[in-house]
């Protein structure tokens, strides 16, 4: 099961969560109980600008501001039983993915489509590696994980580790997993998870939450639009 944290706006106030995150993260950062000065004003408007030209071109995800979330450091384990921090995530945007593997449709289908999508993209825009994090490291071993994410694409990165180590992550970047026992089988318990993907630029910021249902179309689309917008390139 999934848990897809997305809600439904007002077209008059479709702007709005934007304007709230960016006015509040530079509020936040320069000043304490006073007024933005003018300057800093006329970089928020600017800011807010930006953010609505690439939320035009989005199909289904969400742009999220420069300073909104940063990977913080993590010490986990590759479906490959390697270590990985988040040095991983350096120098390259990344697709990461929340799921595990006994999910009976969301994980399955996400996956899938993100393999097709690297195929779909045009040869200018980079391809995104994918990092896929299991929420239910008890029941996905090292051995089950490689197995499973080498299914959809062997380039897949698999990642498992510690409950707590994981759950720290997930915390952080504002993942949502949920677990509800079985009362016929401890071992076939029930997870619920955030559905959307993060798109993570090369600086480990949070820059896009790509949003459930996943279609390779609007995957592509919103990828590319994401990539051509916020790459230093660009």
């Amino acid at each position: 099961m999934d848990l897809d944290i997305k809600t439904k706006t007002r077209p008059l106030s479709r702007w709005w969560p934007i304007l709230l995150m960016v006015t509040v993260s530079v509020a936040a950062g320069v000043f304490a109980n006073l007024a933005l000065s003018p300057d800093e004003q006329d970089q928020t408007s600017k800011e807010i600008a930006q953010l609505e030209t690439i939320q035009a071109n989005l199909i289904n995800s969400t742009v999220l501001p420069e300073n909104f979330k940063t990977v913080p450091e993590f010490s986990l384990l590759t479906a490959d039983n390697q270590a990985i921090t988040q040095q991983v995530l350096e120098d390259k945007w990344t697709v990461a993915f929340f799921g595990f593997t006994h999910c009976p449709d969301i994980c399955p289908a996400t996956l899938a489509a993100m393999n097709s999508v690297l195929s779909s993209l045009e040869p200018s825009v980079a391809e995104p590696q994918v990092i896929f994090v299991t929420v239910d490291p008890v029941r996905d071993t090292v051995e089950k994980l490689t197995e499973y994410v080498a299914y959809f694409n062997e380039d897949f990165i698999g990642i498992t580790g510690d409950l707590t180590d994981i759950t720290k992550l997930t915390q952080a970047l504002g993942i949502v997993a949920s677990y509800t026992a079985s009362e016929d089988d401890p071992n076939q318990y029930t997870v619920d998870h955030t559905a959307s993907m993060l798109l993570i630029d090369p600086s480990l910021r949070v820059r896009a939450r790509i949003n459930a249902p996943h279609s390779v179309k609007n995957i592509t689309n919103d990828y590319t639009a994401l990539y051509n917008a916020l790459s230093p390139a660009s």
